[in-house]
């Protein structure tokens, strides 16, 4: 399927900024950026890109780097290509014909004209996730919650969650051994609720998020919730910033749920 062909006339004062919206089930790929020999989300969606439109090296920016097995509802991303080219097909018939060209479990939910300055990463001001817990057996959507035999406080994990809110380090809880900004991060809320069929659904909403930071934070709470480790131990040390045995759940209950501009 070719939509459009190289142009040598378009400049850099032609280009558009083309904003996509996408869901995806990441349950098959090594996380949104692009890896060697691994298949990945970015790459995926370039792939297709480049069929739409041929001779042109387009990039595309996310606003976050989901992890191996994350999956996500409302992915931002963003990429730049001649007026010429995006004109000749419509940002409908873009929409339309990615997701012929895209495997099932990768959908671009919509596609507009962004601002020339908008960028997906850097223009974002909050990042939302979303983590799911059963703490039954289930059959229906079973394999998008993480199933969690042993008791859970839920007064214990929303006090928990209260201490998070604010600016702080989360060295103990990335994986990275550098970060340029401190291991800091905003969260602006964390809850937890329980529901009535027994699931426990918890969402943070944060600036910025490091590399697996949500799956030990979770890891943390559940250790909370069932009493292995003290929520006056877990406040002393955080407030002090020193290190904690890392519970790492797993990524196939971890959702990034929305960007917000």
């Amino acid at each position: 399927m070719v939509l459009a062909k190289d142009s040598n006339t378009a400049g850099k004062n032609t280009e558009q900024n083309i904003k996509l919206v996408i869901e995806y089930d990441g349950k098959k790929y090594y996380g949104w950026q692009r890896q060697k020999n691994k298949p990945s989300i970015q790459e995926t969606i370039e792939n297709s890109l480049q069929i739409l439109f041929p001779g042109k090296k387009i990039k595309l920016t996310g606003a976050g780097r989901t992890d191996t097995g994350v999956h996500a509802f409302n992915q931002t991303a963003n990429f730049r290509i001649g007026k010429p080219e995006i004109e000749k097909i419509g940002l409908k018939r873009l929409e339309h014909s990615l997701n012929a060209l895209l495997p099932s479990d990768i959908a671009v939910r919509k596609a507009t004209l962004a601002k020339p300055d908008f960028h997906a990463r850097y223009s974002a001001k909050k990042r939302v996730y979303t983590y799911r817990i059963s703490l039954k057996k289930r059959s229906l959507y079973g394999e998008k919650y993480y199933i969690l035999n042993q008791k859970f406080d839920i007064d214990l994990a929303k006090e928990f969650c209260k201490l998070l809110e604010g600016n702080h380090s989360f060295r103990s809880f990335c994986k990275n051994k550098s970060d340029r900004h401190g291991f800091r991060s905003q969260v602006y809320y964390a809850r937890v609720k329980k529901q009535i069929d027994g699931t426990i659904l918890f969402e943070i909403c944060a600036n910025r998020f490091l590399h697996s930071m949500v799956r030990a934070i979770v890891g943390m709470m559940i250790k909370i919730a069932s009493t292995k480790i003290t929520l006056e131990d877990f406040k002393n040390k955080f407030s002090k910033g020193e290190q904690f045995r890392i519970q790492y759940v797993p990524s196939n209950a971890l959702i990034l749920d929305k960007i917000i501009y």
